[in-house]
């Protein structure tokens, strides 16, 4: 055989077959390893004059080292010269971003910063700068308001606690990302539209991750039904459902939704509520808004009192007051399974209330504000009788105004209707009434004090008493 060996005859026929079988082999492995491949967010950047990757890279990038990864993805030649006006992609992932702040602009009763590693909690006031991963806490009858660098808001009331997940901003592109995971109880919302489709603002519960553009919502963890409810008021939101365990403990990226589950667009006017570990709740309309039964009085009784109308489909009812027309510095918040609230302590002032009706799955409807004054009465006063079958009225007012002037009413009946007497700038603190007939009489006091060139009319208690002969 030509001094060949037979065995190496063979050994060399099938080495052909065997680097088919190799290549084959490869050929099979290679799509497989490619299906795992990351897939990376882009950002498109056009060239400027000067620029080199290693001018972006130090600039932009996480790491001046960055360059490498530039040249590879975009197939430069010579990093140091790049065509002006081409077009580099950079991942996202890699862009170099700044932390930022929210400023506390608003603070009521106890709010705490909660330390880390058993360091002691931090109070919170006015003026506070709170960073990416502070934790704030809300005691009972505590609020707290913070505002953001583009003129965003967030309200955490009484009994809340957040943690702010992620605040930043990306230096090439100036998009911001905003992420607030809330641990317990309710956070409201009011974000300025985005300037960049690259923005986002997410607040995330261990139910839902809800992600904004621009809009008034409200979110509220509810830990005893381990479920979290969403208000849109203005805008609208994509809700997913979520859980606990999707959220990445670090906050390095947007916690997962649930798999398989379908996002629910919520609109406004609408909500919903999703229940942790279930896919997110179908919209539901928001109740009407509530009506108030003359919420223009002047609040003068010790309690500060408010009748809602009835809403159909209301199970109960919110009622809050503030100093501002945009619920910022909130004052109180209580919520009632009848039509009315009442609030202790509350000083002299001039106030906004809002009040919304709450649906049986605890959704908060549409709300309403209103206006009131505050004065509470001061007024001392007595009736003694005197001869001729009258009586001598006689009142102080703690406190009173210059230039306050008296008005004395007189009635049999017991809400003074028809009075019997209505005198105006009764002067000197008292006045006397004779000749009585038999019978049952309520009388006041009212103040009336000029206010910015307004007549402010503060009515006192309502006193009787029994003419017997």
């Amino acid at each position: 055989m030509n001094g060949i060996d037979k065995n190496e005859q063979v050994n060399q026929r099938s080495r052909p077959g065997l680097a088919v079988i190799v290549i084959a082999i490869a050929c099979a492995i290679q799509p497989v390893y490619a299906k795992h491949l990351p897939q990376q967010d882009m950002t498109s950047y056009v060239v400027r004059a000067d620029d080199s990757l290693y001018t972006f890279a130090d600039r932009y990038m996480q790491s001046p080292a960055d360059w490498r990864l530039l040249r590879d993805i975009n197939h430069v030649a010579n990093p140091r010269h790049l065509q002006i006006n081409a077009r580099l992609s950079i991942p996202t992932s890699r862009l170099r971003q700044t932390l930022l702040t929210a400023k506390v602009v608003a603070v009521r009763g106890s709010v705490e910063k909660l330390g880390t590693a058993g360091a002691p909690p931090l109070p919170v006031s006015a003026g506070t700068l709170l960073m990416e991963g502070d934790q704030i806490s809300t005691g009972r009858d505590a609020f707290v308001s913070m505002l953001l660098s583009d003129g965003s808001h967030v309200v955490l009331p009484s009994s809340s606690r957040i943690k702010i997940g992620r605040l930043r901003t990306t230096l090439l592109t100036g998009a911001v990302d905003r992420q607030f995971d809330l641990r317990q109880g309710e956070v409201t919302t009011d974000v300025t539209p985005f300037k960049s489709p690259r923005d986002s603002f997410r607040v995330i519960t261990p139910s839902v991750v809800a992600g904004v553009r621009g809009t008034r919502f409200r979110v509220n963890y509810r830990t005893a039904q381990d479920a979290t409810t969403v208000e849109v008021l203005a805008g609208k939101i994509g809700v997913d459902g979520s859980k606990a365990d999707n959220v990445p403990p670090d906050n390095t990226s947007a916690p997962q939704p649930i798999k398989g589950g379908a996002q629910t667009l919520v609109l406004a006017g609408y909500g919903n509520l999703t229940r942790t570990g279930d896919a997110a709740g179908a919209s539901v309309r928001l109740l009407d808004p509530a009506e108030m039964v003359d919420p223009g009085k002047v609040q003068s009784a010790p309690q500060v009192t408010f009748d809602i109308t009835p809403v159909d489909g209301a199970g109960a009812y919110r009622t809050e007051i503030a100093t501002d027309a945009g619920f910022l510095d909130l004052l109180r918040d209580q919520r009632t399974t009848g039509p009315q609230a009442a609030f202790d302590n509350i000083p002299d002032g001039n106030y906004f209330v809002r009040v919304s009706a709450t649906d049986a799955h605890g959704i908060d409807g549409l709300p309403q504000v209103f206006t009131f004054t505050r004065r509470l009465d001061t007024t001392n006063a007595a009736a003694t009788p005197i001869d001729g079958n009258g009586y001598l009225f006689r009142w102080h007012v703690d406190g009173a105004a210059t230039g306050a002037r008296y008005r004395f009413i007189l009635s049999d009946h017991a809400d003074l209707s028809a009075p019997l007497i209505d005198l105006l700038d009764v002067s000197g603190g008292e006045m006397s009434v004779a000749h009585l007939a038999p019978g049952k009489y309520y009388w006041t006091i009212v103040v009336d004090t000029f206010e910015n060139g307004l007549l402010l009319s503060i009515p006192s208690e309502i006193r009787s008493f029994t003419q017997t002969r």
